[in-house]
């Protein structure tokens, strides 16, 4: 039984090693700290060995434990409110513990032997096969869901949970549940008063979050991803009020909408902006060199696609002195990121007010067609027919959506969004989103989330699914930190990449950043991005350029429509070679391996 963690960072005391920092009332504990905290779980008397029954949020790997040690390490877990992660050995078992966004991802054999932070190490330790519906799970979504890899011996930690792991198996226990609106649904109108009573617990959480990151920050500048969207705009904005040094970043080609949304965001709130221009050609560089090849060997891990979009522009304003080597990275992923994909629900003839899918269809909130609107809207990379598979991933979807609730747990439209939102979360977000966390180890910065602290998810679960839905409360909370910061008008503020008008988008440099229009641009006046968002697939006239990694010939045999994301988890798995320029991709639905 023994441990392999490569990654800077990890601090061990007697039987704990810990990596990430957390508070605990108002404190800032570093790694150091944390891991005595847990150490001293096991130096604790655990002579009690009564068994209660446990269960598992989505897996019932166990029915009994001796509690001691295992509720010990959970409570310790989630006294801390911050990122972190912990391997804590006591006897003959070893505790994993991941924070509830599961920043810091830890993998493990299912029967005990090692814990290390990268997937593949675990499964050529214990020479691991691929799981036939993970896998198939993986290349549909770019994501494995359930504390499961594509390795059938290889299982990972889950937002919120302690898994004990031995000879025996896994034990997993949850400290940190994520249900929005609670357990039980209230019938809440959107009055005058009752918006401004949400808007106060969402804007409380949000400046517990601010404090928390300006303690972490310590002075040091705050990098922003600055994307056309509201969520790292808050970040910035909330800052830019405190008076902290923010440094926002973009990348892509210009005249792109989050490039042009990103440079105005910046202009307005008077911060430093970086931009990283992309080409087809740089990309062919980037990710087929030594720097790339490694990148994204160690970035896999069997359980989500290695983020690529914002490596190259990370390494480039580090290796060129662009922002401070010590700034604190920021990026603006955020617990409300589920509410964006909420499905419209109807029952007895109504519907749950302003709530939408992509289609304006609406369902009924029960288990059956919150499946089928998970299946249809994120096992979508690939066309599919296979019978074994919607079978198994319908198992494995409901345990997500429900946890250790029954079936009749989801009675309603409240009930049901709470549900989706707890799918998302354990699932897509803990996995692929915070994926790009790696980017950022990757280039030896540091790193925090405050969208996703405790306080403002806490504050987020509060709020009624009608607030929620379409993100609508973290928002509107963006939109007034926005208007307040750059002095602007309610209009101004609301604009977003998807509302950015063409005339917008051509006037942006010279309104902006007029400066760099003999460099940007080398002193073209147009845009040289102005493709529809439609066509952004196609591999020439995608606005990150980045089908520049596929060979010409490799190009010219794919389906033009066909997403990189899909051909990514086709390379990953090692069904497709980018470097073979004779290299075919699927043209109709993917044969999935779990039929064989």
């Amino acid at each position: 039984m023994h441990t392999v963690l490569q990654a800077d960072g990890w601090i061990t005391v007697g039987a704990a090693t810990v990596r990430g920092r957390a508070f605990v009332d108002g404190k800032l504990l570093d790694p150091k700290a944390i891991a005595a905290r847990f150490d001293e779980v096991v130096a604790a008397d655990t002579t009690s060995q009564a068994s209660k029954t446990v269960d598992s949020d989505w897996v019932p790997f166990c029915k009994t434990h001796t509690p001691s040690t295992l509720d010990r390490v959970a409570t310790t877990a989630e006294m801390l409110d911050g990122f972190f992660a912990a391997v804590v050995i006591s006897g003959d078992a070893m505790y994993v513990v991941a924070d509830g966004a599961r920043s810091i991802p830890l993998y493990y054999a299912s029967d005990g032997p090692i814990v290390s932070d990268r997937g593949q190490i675990v499964a050529d330790t214990v020479e691991s096969e691929v799981d036939p519906v993970a896998e198939s799970e993986f290349l549909l979504t770019r994501y494995v869901t359930g504390g499961e890899t594509i390795w059938t011996e290889v299982g990972s930690t889950v937002p919120g949970e302690v898994h004990r792991v031995s000879s025996n198996g896994v034990c997993r226990q949850r400290y940190q549940p994520h249900w929005p609106g609670g357990d039980v649904a209230v019938a809440r109108s959107e009055s005058n008063g009752t918006r401004r009573a949400n808007e106060k617990i969402l804007q409380a959480g949000f400046e517990t979050a601010l404090d928390r990151l300006q303690q972490v920050a310590d002075g040091r500048p705050v990098v922003i991803p600055l994307s056309g969207g509201f969520d790292s705009r808050l970040i910035a904005a909330g800052l830019v009020q405190r008076g902290h040094e923010v440094i926002g970043f973009t990348f892509g080609r210009s005249g792109h909408p989050d490039v042009e949304v990103s440079r105005e965001v910046a202009d307005r709130l008077d911060i430093q902006w970086e931009f990283v221009p992309y080409t087809q050609h740089d990309w062919a560089e980037w990710y087929h060199g030594n720097a790339g090849d490694e990148y994204c060997r160690r970035a896999f891990s069997g359980d989500a696609l290695p983020f690529l979009a914002e490596w190259p522009a990370v390494h480039q304003l580090k290796t060129s002195g662009r922002v401070p080597a010590d700034a604190l990275f920021c990026p603006g992923h955020t617990v409300a990121t589920p509410g964006e994909r909420l499905p419209q629900f109807s029952a007895n003839g109504t519907e749950m007010a302003g709530s939408s899918d992509e289609n304006g269809d609406t369902i009924e909130p029960t288990i059956a067609a919150l499946v089928e609107y998970i299946v249809e809207t994120h096992y979508s990379l690939w066309e599919w027919d296979s019978e074994a598979f919607r079978s198994a991933i319908t198992k494995r979807i409901r345990r997500g959506l429900l946890g250790n609730r029954s079936s009749n747990a989801i009675a309603n439209a409240e009930m049901a969004a709470a549900a989706y939102e707890r799918w998302e979360v354990m699932g897509r977000m803990a996995t692929f989103t915070n994926g790009d966390l790696r980017v950022y180890e990757d280039a030896g910065l540091d790193w925090w989330l405050p969208l996703w602290d405790p306080a403002y998810a806490a504050a987020w679960q509060q709020l009624p699914a009608e607030t929620r839905r379409g993100k609508s409360s973290h928002t509107a909370l963006a939109t007034t930190y926005y208007e307040q910061a750059a002095d602007v008008s309610t209009k101004r503020a609301t604009v977003t990449d998807r509302s950015l008008s063409p005339s917008d988008r051509m006037c942006a440099l010279l309104r902006h950043t007029p400066i760099r229009q003999f460099t940007e641009r080398d002193g073209e006046w147009d845009p040289p991005f102005l493709t529809r968002r439609s066509a952004w697939n196609k591999p020439g006239q995608h606005p990150l350029a980045w089908y520049g990694i596929l060979p010409p010939t490799v190009r010219e045999n794919i389906d033009q429509e066909r997403s990189l994301y899909a051909l990514r988890t086709l390379a990953a798995t090692g069904q497709l070679d980018f470097s073979d320029p004779g290299a075919t991709a699927p043209d109709g639905r993917l044969s999935l391996s779990v039929d064989d």
